[in-house]
């Protein structure tokens, strides 16, 4: 569960036209198999592939994608079985389309062929989903290999809801640089954070300070949480962080203070509240 976003609902998707392709299945045989698939007509179904198994040297079962794709849409894990069961290789963009679709039964079937459900390749921004996808195993802390975790795709971008049901299963608030995400979202930002911070994420730990792939990502101007919000001129979100205890003398990758990085991107107002902060002032005080 990662990655790539997947909206909470979709409607029916059109799976295009069937191409006969030299040497491969015949077209008439995969648009036969597409009409049983959309009716439901399983016994026919079989009988079809049977027939065109035992009487065609070019019949493949691989070239069943486009059936095996309306059936994940469906929801029809009976027709999803019958492909697996000769030979029809899984692969995670049934999964993605499953996911898009709410079929959860796909789904099922996919992880008990072997589908890893942890692999990063899908972001899920629905309740509904999530909670399945929680409660069947999935990992809201896995890495991928530049510490970007489900619960990083979900605190930067997803609903509130989604974010609290996510944490209800995180065990550790470590992985993901949750503080440095949350802060780009474009609403709910200050209530987010405050949902990361009361669970322990750490407020001011450079972004990927412990992970080795801070030498890939050495070309950035890597710092904390406060640096970011400084970068991004979100002056109310840096009022908040220091009235949290956010340290204005941490230094990010390029050795400046978060004050030193507002002032070079001429972030004024951010300068003000830090300058302001810095001698004595309250953080907190909006004008």
């Amino acid at each position: 569960m990662n990655v790539q976003s997947a909206s909470g609902s979709a409607s029916p998707s059109t799976w295009g036209e069937i191409y006969q392709v030299p040497g491969r299945t015949s077209r008439e045989i995969l648009l036969r198999a597409r009409e049983l698939c959309l009716s439901g007509n399983i016994q026919q179904f079989r009988d079809l592939i049977d027939s065109a198994q035992s009487s065609s040297e070019n019949f493949h079962i691989e070239d069943f994608g486009i059936i095996m794709g309306q059936a994940v849409e469906q929801d029809s894990v009976i027709f999803m079985r019958e492909l697996m069961d000769r030979g029809f290789p899984t692969h995670s963009i049934y999964a993605r389309n499953a996911t898009r679709f709410k079929s959860k039964n796909a789904l099922a079937l996919l992880i008990e062929k072997g589908w890893d459900i942890n692999e990063p390749i899908i972001a899920i921004e629905d309740e509904e989903m999530t909670t399945w996808f929680l409660d069947h195993g999935a990992d809201p802390n896995r890495r991928t290999f530049i510490d970007l975790t489900p619960l990083s795709w979900a605190v930067g971008r997803s609903p509130v809801s989604v974010i609290r049901l996510m944490l209800d299963y995180c065990q550790d608030i470590h992985p993901g640089q949750l503080l440095h995400h949350a802060v780009q979202r474009e609403s709910d930002t200050i209530e987010v954070l405050e949902m990361l911070i009361q669970k322990g994420a750490p407020l001011n730990t450079p972004v990927h300070e412990d992970l080795p792939t801070l030498s890939i990502l050495c070309f950035m101007p890597l710092g904390t949480a406060l640096h970011r919000a400084c970068e991004l001129g979100k002056v109310d979100v840096v009022r908040y962080l220091l009235s949290k205890g956010a340290d204005q003398s941490v230094r990010d990758s390029n050795g400046l203070t978060a004050i030193e990085l507002a002032a070079g991107l001429n972030q004024q107002e951010v300068v003000e509240v830090l300058q302001k902060h810095r001698n004595g002032g309250n953080p907190v005080d909006h004008p």
